[in-house]
């Protein structure tokens, strides 16, 4: 056997072996910056995600210390802030061209609702969204932009579920005293589940046009208590996502 070909017998299980050890130590880091890279772009907002812990091997673990920060023009510290968040991956999913995702749990999140010049931050949220969407649907095959710069890899999840959450209204609206209000569970099934799957920003996108219109229905009545301009904020969100 030549020299040539005992080094391909031998250096090609190596290099896979080596590719395996790789994947182990830095799959928490990929995900930990992929959120943090991605994040900002969709929703036009800081995004920190304090510890990633996956196992490799079973697929399941925990994301903790995630804040979404608020918008241009909102003044509070966060607009979001997760509390732990449990995930359960298909581990042989992850080379493929769609990942799937068991389970998403979001247990005890803090939401943190700010009005500024007629706006919310929850608006603002939802507007960043759709203009980051609406970019990557339209442009993405014209451009070489931000809008184009989202993985190729699609997304399913088979169940995500958002309890125990609560809402705290901003302080200025309530003169300086602090209202807490709670946010009935949220749980969604089968999101991207067909052949291709979904992008992330469509995922997100499905997430908080559920969240939010929520959020909305859960401050509407403290917020007409205090005099403020609620209207038609459940349709105004809804109408957003062409529900």
């Amino acid at each position: 056997m030549s020299k040539l070909i005992k080094g391909i017998v031998i250096g090609v299980p190596v290099l896979i072996v080596a590719a395996i050890i790789i994947l182990f130590f830095s799959f928490n880091s990929i995900v930990k910056n992929g959120v943090e890279a991605l994040g900002p772009k969709v929703l036009g907002a800081d995004v920190v995600l304090e510890e990633v812990n996956i196992s490799i091997f079973s697929g399941k673990g925990q994301l903790k210390g995630t804040i979404i920060g608020n918008p241009e023009g909102f003044h509070t510290e966060n607009a979001f802030k997760l509390g732990e968040v449990r995930v359960a991956v298909d581990i042989a999913s992850i080379l493929s061209d769609k990942i799937v995702i068991d389970e998403i749990v979001i247990d005890a999140p803090e939401i943190t609702y700010e009005t500024s010049g007629g706006k919310n931050n929850i608006e603002a949220l939802l507007e960043n969204i759709n203009d980051f969407v609406g970019k990557s649907e339209g442009g993405a095959a014209e451009s070489k932009g931000d809008a184009s710069e989202e993985s190729g890899k699609k997304v399913q999840i088979n169940d995500l579920v958002i309890s125990n959450a609560k809402v705290n209204m901003s302080a200025t609206l309530f003169k300086g005293k602090k209202l807490t209000l709670p946010l009935a569970d949220i749980h969604l099934k089968d999101i991207g589940k067909d052949e291709e799957g979904a992008s992330t920003s469509d995922v997100i996108k499905e997430v908080f046009a559920e969240l939010n219109s929520k959020i909305a229905g859960a401050v509407a009545a403290p917020l007409k208590a205090t005099g403020e301009m609620v209207g038609n904020t459940v349709d105004k969100i809804k109408g957003f996502f062409g529900k």
